[in-house]
C-alpha cells in the first residue's frame, strides 16, 4: 500500500515551472527537479509519472495561475483601452523582468510541433488569453475607449503574435532598454 504524499502539490509544480522556465524541457535534468523541488526521483514519478508527465502538470499549472492573475488584473481595469493596456504591460512587463521567459511561449517554440499533448496546453493558453484578449477589444468598443473598425476577431488575430512575441523576446538574452522603455511611450 502506498504512503499518502507529504507534500503539496501545487508548491512543487511551482518549483518545477521554474526548472522547466530556465533550462527547457530537454536541458532540464531529473537531478535538475529533485534539487528545485526537495523530492527524490521514486516521489516524482510516483506523483506525476515521468519527466514528460510532470512537464505538462507544469504547463498546466503555469497556465491556470498566469491566466487567472491576467484576467484579474484585466477585469480590474476600469476600461477596455486600459485592460488592453494592462494586459500588454504584464506581457511586457514579465519579459523585461525575467530572462526565463514565459514558459507556455517556449513550450510551444521548443516542444509544440513535435509533441501533441504539449501542443493542447499552448493552444488552451492561446485560447485563454485571446479570450481576454477579444473581452477587452469588445469592453473598449463598447465604453468608447478603442476605435478598432471591423471584426474584433481581425484585431485579436493581430494582436496575439505580438503578445507570444513579447513573451519569447528575453531568450536567449535579456532585452534591451529600448524594449523596456517601449511600453512607456504611448
Amino acid at each position: 500500500m502506498a504512503r499518502p504524499r507529504s507534500f503539496d502539490v501545487d508548491a512543487i509544480l511551482d518549483k518545477t515551472v521554474e526548472v522547466f522556465r530556465s533550462r527547457g524541457f530537454e536541458g532540464a535534468s531529473v537531478t535538475d527537479l529533485e534539487k528545485a523541488t526537495g523530492l527524490r526521483r521514486a516521489s516524482l514519478y510516483g506523483a506525476f509519472g515521468d519527466k514528460r508527465a510532470l512537464y505538462l502538470a507544469a504547463l498546466r499549472r503555469y497556465d491556470s495561475t498566469r491566466a487567472a492573475r491576467l484576467m484579474t488584473e484585466i477585469s480590474a481595469a476600469p476600461t477596455g483601452r486600459k485592460a488592453l493596456e494592462r494586459m500588454f504591460d504584464l506581457i511586457v512587463d514579465e519579459a523585461v523582468s525575467d530572462p526565463c521567459g514565459c514558459l507556455m511561449s517556449n513550450a510551444a517554440s521548443e516542444n509544440s510541433a513535435r509533441d501533441a499533448k504539449v501542443s493542447v496546453c499552448v493552444e488552451a493558453a492561446r485560447r485563454r488569453i485571446e479570450g481576454g484578449l477579444h473581452a477587452a477589444l469588445l469592453r473598449g468598443r463598447a465604453d468608447g475607449t478603442v476605435k478598432a473598425p471591423g471584426d474584433p476577431a481581425r484585431w485579436r488575430a493581430s494582436f496575439m503574435p505580438r503578445c507570444w512575441g513579447c513573451a519569447l523576446w528575453p531568450r536567449p538574452a535579456p532585452p534591451s532598454p529600448t524594449f523596456a522603455a517601449s511600453r512607456k511611450r504611448r
